[in-house]
């Protein structure tokens, strides 16, 4: 695990009034999260990113909020790293990645890249959401949720920009944090050119379902449920 004390906490994404505004929501958690991030640190965006996490931590909220940073190699090289990786559950091919954990348990709810801009708001949210009281959601919502028997990973590629990105995250999230079959990670596309080439991305928010099928534009809980049932 890389020592947080060597990892610096000077973050120019953070102000005074973000992290005034970050301790009110802060302040609403009732379960203890970890997130947990598997950083490339000779990479420029893998450092910004620990600076970020160690920044963000730091802001007071009601419990904790622990901070674990792995590289690269511990998680990929020998057997009991082979174990971590499994435990961690995180997909490598897109560095940086941060997942968020209840009780040692990967959610299903990850960032490939910094949540900056716009998507500050879905990482907020994810933890939120995870951890405090959350938005409010209808039962009825909750059930159908819940009812998804399918195995969906959905990629929602984002500009840091946009303004309709950080909502499809964060119900695609919120949909993940509550059926153990859903995944949605959020990565930065301007970060991962190759995937941008690949899918032909020309503008954003952008899901990748299951590596096969795409949906270009904002989407709703209620959109993304029928999606997920009917994906293949």
């Amino acid at each position: 695990m890389i020592d947080l004390s060597q990892i610096s906490e000077e973050c120019t994404l953070f102000n005074e009034k973000l992290c005034q505004d970050l301790e009110g929501i802060l302040k609403r958690l009732t379960q203890t999260v970890t997130i947990k991030a598997v950083l490339d640190m000779e990479q420029d965006k893998s450092r910004e990113m620990a600076s970020f996490l160690k920044r963000f931590c730091m802001i007071p909220s009601a419990v904790p909020v622990k901070l674990e940073l792995y590289s690269l190699e511990e998680v990929t090289k020998g057997e009991q790293e082979e174990a971590l990786h499994s435990v961690l559950g995180l997909n490598l091919q897109y560095l940086p990645v941060t997942g968020l954990y209840l009780d040692e348990g990967y959610t299903g709810v990850s960032f490939h890249g910094i949540p900056g801009g716009k998507e500050i708001n879905a990482f907020v949210l994810a933890i939120y959401n995870l951890a405090g009281p959350g938005q409010e959601l209808s039962d009825g919502t909750r059930r159908k949720i819940q009812k998804l028997k399918r195995k969906v990973n959905v990629k929602i590629c984002v500009s840091l920009g946009c303004h309709h990105c950080s909502g499809l995250v964060a119900s695609c999230q919120r949909i993940a944090m509550l059926n153990p079959l859903i995944e949605a990670e959020m990565i930065d596309a301007n970060l991962y050119p190759d995937l941008v080439a690949q899918y032909h991305i020309e503008r954003v928010p952008f899901m990748i379902v299951n590596d096969k099928d795409t949906y270009t534009g904002p989407r709703n809980i209620e959109d993304l449920i029928v999606l997920f049932k009917n994906s293949r």
